[in-house]
């Protein structure tokens, strides 16, 4: 069952990475949880509220439209067994958005793994496992 998860993070795309994570820290004052490079080789900053009760996932996507730029990606959700998440969203049917299960090795100490769902409507909702 996936109800009730712990939020894990808000992915936001935006169109200049390092200047947004600036900002995030000198005006919000969030603080750098975590920062890592993606298979491009850009920055992926996770900036975090000084209680840390929420946590921001941000990234570069230059190929955003205008009206995009900025805009929240998805939400993630806290998984202790990914498999048996995906498991479970494969047989309730639920709209698979990732390649199945997905993994980024240099997140974190031991890498993530990772899938996205659909709501009716679009919203891509991720379940998050930190290895």
């Amino acid at each position: 069952m996936i109800k009730n998860r712990p939020l894990d993070h808000i992915g936001l795309a935006v169109s200049d990475v390092e200047a947004d994570a600036v900002w995030y820290q000198e005006v919000l004052g969030l603080s750098v949880k975590g920062k890592f490079q993606n298979p491009e080789g850009r920055n992926v900053y996770f900036l975090s509220t000084a209680d840390g009760s929420v946590t921001y996932e941000m990234y570069q996507d230059d190929s955003l439209a205008a009206g995009a730029k900025g805009k929240i990606d998805h939400i993630s959700y806290v998984s202790n067994d990914i498999e048996a998440d995906y498991k479970f969203c494969v047989n309730a049917g639920y709209d698979i958005c990732t390649d199945g299960i997905e993994g980024i090795p240099n997140f974190w100490k031991q890498g993530c793994k990772y899938f996205k769902i659909k709501s009716p409507t679009g919203e891509q909702v991720e379940f998050c496992q930190v290895l």
